[in-house]
C-alpha cells in the first residue's frame, strides 16, 4: 500500500541520521556529506540538510568560505521550520561567523542561546562576535579595497571596451558583465551596474537600487577613479532618465504617458500618489508588485539620483486620482515648477542631504549611547534609524566591503560652563571633524552628521578606514578639554571603544607614582628572591595595569608614560634575559621618556634593551644621555664603556671603565670590562657575563648549567648582524623578497607545507636569524618538505589545522595548529633529530 511504502522511505532516513550522529562523533565528515548527497531529491528532509549543512560547517577550514556559504543555502530555505530551533541557529551563526560576517552571526548564535538559555558554546561566540564588531579588523579596509579594485578594472578596461564596441553585444554581453564584475566586486558588495558609450566615452553606471548608504559607497568609488582609467571611462552613480522606457506586466505594456501622478511638495522633496488603470487586475492577485513596478518605472522617469532626491513620500491608490493629476511622463516639468531641481551629481546631492530630527532623550544615564539624545542632523537616515531599532543591515553590508559607519562620543558637561554651551559644543565637533580629515585623510573618513544628547556629543562618521580614523581620532582627543572620549558602531549590542580618558591618573603621593608604597614592596620582595621570580615580577605589573584600565582607575596610555611602572618592567624583562623580553622593554620605554630626566637607571634599562635588539647606535646615544642625566649612576658607566668600544672609542671606553671604579671601586664586573677593553674583545665578548664573579667564572670555563649557557649565547646572536649568514639562512628556504617581513619582531615569511601556505615565523631579528645553525634550518625545510604536517589531533582528539610554524633561536620549532571551529591553540614541538 501506499501508506506501507511511505513508512518503508523513511526508515533509511531515520537510519541515516543515526548514522550521521556516528560518523560525527568519528569526525567523519566527509561520509555524512557523500552518504546525503547521493539521496534522491525527494528523500532529502529539513532534518538531512541541517545535518549535511553541519558537516560541511565541520569538514571547512578556516579559509574554506565555499563550503560555509553551502551551509548557509542548505540551512536557508528551512529558517521557518526550524523557528526557535538551537541546532539550525547555531548552524548558520557559525558558518556565517567563519565567513567574517560576525553580524549576521551574533543575530543567529542570540536566537539559538534564546532556543537553549546558558549554552556555554553559544555564548563564547555571541561574545566574541560583539568583540570582534565593537572594533572591527580587515585584512583590507574598503580605502585598499577601492584601489584594487580599480586597478583590475584599469587592468581590463580595454577589453571591456572592445567588448562593448563588438558588433554582435548578444554575443559579448556576459562576458562582459562578467569582467566587469570581477573588478568591482574586489571592493563592493554584489554590484548593481550598467556598461554603455555616450558616443565620447564609455560609461559606467554605479546603481545604489534607492539605498542612501550604499550611495555613499558608490559615490566614494566614483570618486577614487585613476585618471588613466577615467581618460576612456565616465563612471555615474545611479541610472539615468530612460525616455520611452515601458514595463510589460499582467500581460499589458505599461508606459509613463498611461500612469497617472499628483505630487506634494513637502520640506524635503514631494509626495507622489500614483494610479495605473492597466494595473488593476495585478492589484487584486499582488499588491506589492504593483507598487514595485511604478516605483521601478517612476526611477526610470526621473533617474535614480533623482528619485532617491525628490522623491519624500510615494503612495498608489487603485482608483483615479481626481483632479490635478498628470501623467508620470509630466513629473519631471512638475517637479521643477515646485522648485525642485535635479542634484547634480551624488556627492552634490549627499553634501546638502541633510535632515534634522528631533526625539524625546531618555533620561537613564546608564541607557545605550544616542537614547539621550535629543536633537541632531544626519545625511543617512536609514543607519540612525536601524540602530534606534537595533537592527543592523546597513551595518552588515558595509562590513562585507571593509569600512564602519559609527560615532565618536564625548561628554556633554564638557561645554556646561560655556556662555552659549550648545555652540562650544558644535565648535569642538567641528574640530575634531577637521582633525580627523586633515591627519587621516578626506579618503579615509566621511562624516554624516551629528546629534546632541544629555551626557554625550556624538559626531558621526562613515570610517573606509577604520584605524586610520581610530588614530587621528585618538590623537586629537588625548589631552584635549574633554575628560575622555570614545568610539562606537552604529549597532546597539556592542562595546564601545575607548579612545582618550584625560582624567587625572591617582597618583600615589609617597611614590609619585600609579604603584603605591604596599606594591613597590611587592616587588621589592619578588627581586630579593631568586632569578625565577622575575616572571612572577612581571605578571604582577602586567595584572596591575590590566586590572587598573578596565576598572578605570587609569588609562593604559598614563600606565605606560609612569615612571616606577616603566623602570620596574624593563627590570623584570631584562634579567628574564630573552630576546622577547629586551624587545617588550623597547616597545613599553619610549612613553615615560618625558618623565626619565635625571633618572640614569631609566636610560641604562632602556639602552641595555637596544643592544640586545641589535639597535646599537640608538643603545650608545641613550647610554651617553644617562650618562649625562645622572653621572654618579654607575651602571650606565659600565654600559656606556661596552658601548663606546663596539664603536672604536677606545680611550672613551676606557675612561667610562674607570669612571665606574670611582662610584665603584674594586667592582667586578668594572675590572672585567677594562680588561676586556684593552684586549679588544667584541660586543658580544663583554656581554657574556655574570654579575656574580663565581657564577661568571663557572660560565667562562663553561661549567655552567648547559641549558643557560645555551640560551645565553642564543640572546647574544641577535646584538649584530651577519650579513653574509643572513644571506645562507634565506637562501635554505628562498622565500620571496616581497612577502618576507624583516624582523620587528619576528621574521616571517609564508612557506608551503603540504601544498599549504602557512606564515613561518623566526622569533628573533635578522641577527638572530644570521647566526642560527645552518644544518638544523636544512633539516626543518626538510621536515616540512617532506609534509604529513598539516592536520593533526589535539589531546582531546579534536581534528586541527596548522596555523604557523614558530622556530625559537636555536632552531627550536613549535608547530602551533588550532583546533577546527574553535580560537584555541595546540602546540606541538617540531623534533628535527
Amino acid at each position: 500500500s501506499f501508506c506501507g511504502r511511505q513508512a518503508r522511505e523513511r526508515e533509511p532516513t531515520m537510519d541515516l541520521l543515526q548514522q550521521c550522529a556516528r560518523w560525527h562523533e568519528e569526525g567523519a565528515y566527509q561520509n555524512i556529506i557523500d552518504a546525503i548527497e547521493a539521496l534522491p531529491a525527494d528523500q532529502r528532509t529539513p532534518e538531512l540538510d541541517s545535518e549535511l549543512a553541519r558537516a560541511c560547517n565541520n569538514l571547512a577550514g578556516p579559509g574554506d568560505k565555499e563550503l560555509f556559504r553551502k551551509a548557509i543555502r542548505l540551512l536557508a530555505p528551512h529558517e521557518e521550520y526550524f523557528q526557535n530551533d538551537h541546532c539550525w541557529n547555531f548552524r548558520m551563526g557559525y558558518a556565517w561567523y567563519y565567513l567574517d560576517e560576525e553580524g549576521p552571526a551574533l543575530h543567529y548564535f542570540e536566537q539559538a542561546l534564546e532556543a537553549r538559555p546558558g549554552d556555554e558554546d553559544t555564548q563564547q561566540f555571541i561574545d566574541d562576535c560583539r568583540h570582534r564588531l565593537t572594533l572591527p579588523q580587515f585584512d583590507r579596509s574598503f580605502r585598499q579595497r577601492v584601489e584594487e579594485a580599480w586597478a583590475a578594472f584599469g587592468q581590463a578596461e580595454e577589453q571591456l571596451r572592445a567588448l562593448i564596441d563588438a558588433p554582435d553585444r548578444a554575443k559579448t554581453q556576459q562576458e562582459l558583465l562578467d569582467r566587469c564584475a570581477a573588478a568591482l566586486e574586489l571592493a563592493l558588495d554584489d554590484p548593481a551596474f550598467e556598461l554603455g558609450f555616450n558616443g565620447q566615452k564609455h560609461e559606467l553606471v554605479l546603481c545604489p537600487n534607492g539605498d542612501r548608504t550604499q550611495l555613499f559607497v558608490l559615490a566614494y568609488f566614483a570618486r577614487r577613479i585613476p585618471a588613466p582609467v577615467a581618460a576612456h571611462w565616465n563612471v555615474q552613480v545611479g541610472r539615468q532618465p530612460s525616455p520611452g522606457f515601458t514595463l510589460q506586466a499582467a500581460g499589458r505594456e505599461v508606459r509613463p504617458e498611461t500612469v497617472r501622478v499628483k505630487a506634494k511638495k513637502t520640506e524635503h522633496g514631494a509626495a507622489l500618489t500614483l494610479y495605473c488603470p492597466e494595473l488593476s487586475d495585478l492589484w487584486k492577485q499582488d499588491e506589492d508588485q504593483v507598487w514595485w513596478l511604478l516605483s521601478l518605472l517612476t526611477d526610470q522617469v526621473l533617474g535614480e539620483l533623482s528619485a532617491m532626491a525628490l522623491v519624500d513620500g510615494f503612495e498608489v491608490k487603485n482608483k483615479p486620482l481626481g483632479r490635478g493629476d498628470f501623467s508620470l511622463d509630466g513629473l519631471p516639468r512638475r517637479l521643477a515648477a515646485l522648485g525642485l531641481e535635479a542634484p547634480a551629481s551624488a556627492d552634490a546631492w549627499l553634501e546638502t542631504s541633510d535632515l534634522d530630527y528631533e526625539r524625546q532623550p531618555d533620561r537613564d544615564s546608564d541607557a545605550d549611547w544616542r537614547m539621550d539624545v535629543s536633537r541632531g542632523v544626519t545625511r543617512c537616515p536609514g543607519l540612525v534609524a536601524e540602530y534606534m531599532q537595533n537592527r543592523s543591515d546597513h551595518m552588515d553590508r558595509l562590513h562585507r566591503q571593509g569600512a564602519v559607519a559609527g560615532f565618536l562620543l564625548f561628554p556633554t558637561d564638557t561645554f556646561a560652563c560655556e556662555a552659549d554651551p550648545g555652540q562650544a559644543a558644535q565648535d569642538f565637533r567641528n574640530e575634531l571633524q577637521a582633525a580627523l580629515e586633515r591627519e587621516a585623510g578626506p579618503d579615509a573618513v566621511t562624516c554624516i552628521g551629528w546629534a546632541e544628547g544629555l551626557y554625550a556629543q556624538y559626531l558621526d562618521l562613515i570610517a573606509w578606514d577604520l584605524p586610520a580614523v581610530l588614530d587621528a581620532a585618538m590623537a586629537f582627543l588625548q589631552g584635549s578639554r574633554v575628560a575622555w572620549g570614545a568610539f562606537h558602531s552604529f549597532r546597539r549590542t556592542v562595546g564601545t571603544v575607548r579612545l582618550a580618558d584625560n582624567t587625572p591618573a591617582p597618583v600615589d603621593p609617597e611614590t609619585g607614582s600609579l604603584l603605591t608604597v604596599a606594591d613597590i614592596q611587592t616587588l621589592q620582595d619578588f627581586e630579593e628572591k631568586t632569578s625565577g621570580y622575575y616572571g612572577r615580577m612581571l605578571q604582577y605589573l602586567e595584572e596591575f595595569v590590566q586590572s587598573g584600565v578596565e576598572e578605570h582607575r587609569f588609562t593604559y596610555r598614563q600606565a605606560r608614560e609612569d615612571l616606577q611602572i616603566a623602570l620596574w618592567y624593563a627590570f623584570a624583562n631584562n634579567n628574564l634575559d630573552t630576546y622577547l623580553n629586551y624587545w617588550q622593554v623597547t616597545q613599553w620605554m619610549p612613553d615615560s621618556e618625558k618623565n626619565a630626566a635625571g633618572c640614569g637607571t631609566w636610560y641604562y634599562r632602556y639602552a641595555s634593551a637596544l643592544v640586545y635588539c641589535g639597535r646599537l647606535e640608538e643603545a650608545r646615544r641613550y647610554a651617553e644621555e644617562g650618562a649625562r642625566q645622572e653621572p654618579d649612576y654607575p651602571w650606565v658607566w659600565l654600559l656606556l664603556g661596552r658601548l663606546r668600544s663596539h664603536f672604536g672609542d677606545r680611550a672613551g671606553a676606557l675612561a667610562a671603565a674607570d669612571r665606574g671604579l670611582e662610584l665603584v671601586p674594586g667592582d667586578y664586573e668594572f675590572r672585567t670590562l677594562r680588561q676586556e677593553i684593552e684586549a679588544g674583545a667584541t660586543l658580544e665578548e663583554m656581554e657574556y657575563h655574570w654579575i656574580d664573579p663565581a657564577s661568571d667564572a663557572m660560565l667562562q670555563e663553561g661549567r655552567a648549567d648547559e641549558d643557560d649557557m645555551f640560551d645565553k649565547q642564543q640572546c647574544l646572536a641577535c646584538i649584530r648582524l651577519d650579513a653574509a649568514g643572513l644571506e645562507r639562512a634565506l637562501a635554505v628556504f628562498g622565500p620571496d623578497p616581497d612577502r618576507y617581513e624583516a624582523g620587528d619582531p619576528f621574521c616571517i615569511f609564508p612557506y608551503p607545507v603540504d601544498g599549504q601556505e602557512v606564515p613561518l615565523v623566526f622569533r628573533m631579528n635578522q641577527a638572530g636569524l644570521s647566526k642560527q645553525d645552518l644544518a638544523r634550518l636544512a633539516a626543518l625545510k626538510a621536515r616540512l618538505d617532506a609534509g604529513g604536517l598539516c592536520t593533526a589531533r589535539d589531546d582531546l582528539g579534536r581534528p586541527c589545522t596548522l596555523d604557523s610554524v614558530q622556530v625559537e633561536l636555536g632552531v627550536r620549532p613549535t608547530l602551533l595548529y588550532r583546533p577546527d571551529g574553535t580560537e584555541d591553540w595546540y602546540p606541538l614541538p617540531l623534533e628535527l633529530d
